[in-house]
This record gives C-alpha cells, sequence and structure tokens, in this order.
C-alpha cells in the first residue's frame, strides 16, 4: 500500500469518497496493531471504528511534514486502545499471529512453540509493561513517544523497558529456552 499524502486535504474538504479510501486503504494496518494489542475480534472491531471517527473528527488538527497521516492515526488508534484497557482493566497480549510470519528456516511447529512461549511470557508482566514493550521493540515507537502515549517521561518508558526486560531474563524458562 502506497499512502497518497493528497488525501488528506480531501478529507479535510469533506470528499466523502477519500474518507472511505482512507479506511479501506488503512483499516487492515490498524486494526492489525489494535487486535495485536487486545487479542480480541470484537474489541478491536470497535476500537478499530472508535479510531477512524476520531480521527476524521480531528483531521483538521493533522498537519502535514510532522508525520505522515498513517503514523497519525495509528497514534490515534494505540491512544484509544491503551484507554479502553485501562478503563476495562483487559490484558494485553501483543503478539504477531503466527500464520503473518513467514520464513522458510522455521516450521510452523516452531512458529507454534515460539508464539506460546512468547504469549505465556508476556502474561507475567502487567497490561502497561506489555503495551510498553510492544510499542517500543514491535512497532519501534521512541520513548518519547510512548512516554506521550501513556502520559509518562520518556524516562518512565525507559525504565519500564529496562526493567521489564530483566524480569523476562530472570524466569526460568527464559534461561532453559535461550541456553
Amino acid at each position: 500500500m502506497q499512502w497518497n499524502e493528497s488525501l488528506v486535504d480531501k478529507m479535510k474538504a469533506g470528499d466523502q469518497e477519500a474518507l472511505e479510501q482512507c479506511y479501506r486503504q488503512l483499516s487492515p494496518l490498524i486494526y492489525t496493531a489494535i487486535f495485536n494489542i487486545c487479542r480480541d475480534q470484537g474489541n478491536a472491531n470497535d476500537l478499530l471504528q472508535d479510531t477512524f471517527i476520531a480521527a476524521f473528527e480531528k483531521i483538521h488538527s493533522y498537519t502535514s511534514g510532522s508525520q505522515l497521516f498513517p503514523a497519525w492515526i495509528k497514534r490515534i488508534a494505540f491512544n484509544h486502545t491503551f484507554n479502553f484497557l485501562k478503563k476495562h482493566k483487559l490484558t494485553v497480549i501483543g503478539i504477531e499471529n503466527e500464520n503473518q510470519v513467514t520464513s522458510t528456516e522455521f516450521s510452523i511447529e516452531m512458529l507454534h512453540e515460539q508464539h506460546n512461549f512468547l504469549s505465556a511470557l508476556l502474561l507475567k508482566i502487567s497490561e502497561k509493561e506489555r503495551l510498553i514493550i510492544w510499542l517500543y521493540v514491535v512497532e519501534q515507537y521512541s520513548h518519547e513517544e510512548i512516554g506521550n502515549i501513556v502520559k509518562k517521561s520518556p524516562s518512565y518508558s525507559k525504565s519500564v523497558v529496562s526493567r521489564c526486560l530483566k524480569k523476562l531474563r530472570a524466569k526460568q524458562e527464559i534461561k532453559n529456552y535461550a541456553y
């Protein structure tokens, strides 16, 4: 998918076709990001809709040049997902579906084993830690960006990542699995 930034101007002008085109292009990307955090199809669908509604309502606050529109709307999705999880005290898992991973050197069984192993490990940390780890490791957000999302300082994000990785490395199953 190649994003066309000129769609933003059309959306700002109220062009319904541009809104539909934006949704068609970006909804799979946004849904995947949301689902990988909340791991529930129903909630992911609801959060996807909420994200696009909020984005379209706030479209005039988006300024080209500071970041691309897909990154802007993805940030809205993460904020909505984080707020939803916080409100409902749900668990963030954040593991990619192993069917999305394509590699000839790994068998399906090995991918399934790794998926189960990582899922079990991530269940040993809090939902906020899982979200921060996901944003930092998988989505490759900076500590400053993560701090903005969780409404904390960048050093908070750094310390959570450091503490969490240290905690996970200390687990016996990591030592058995990695060595």
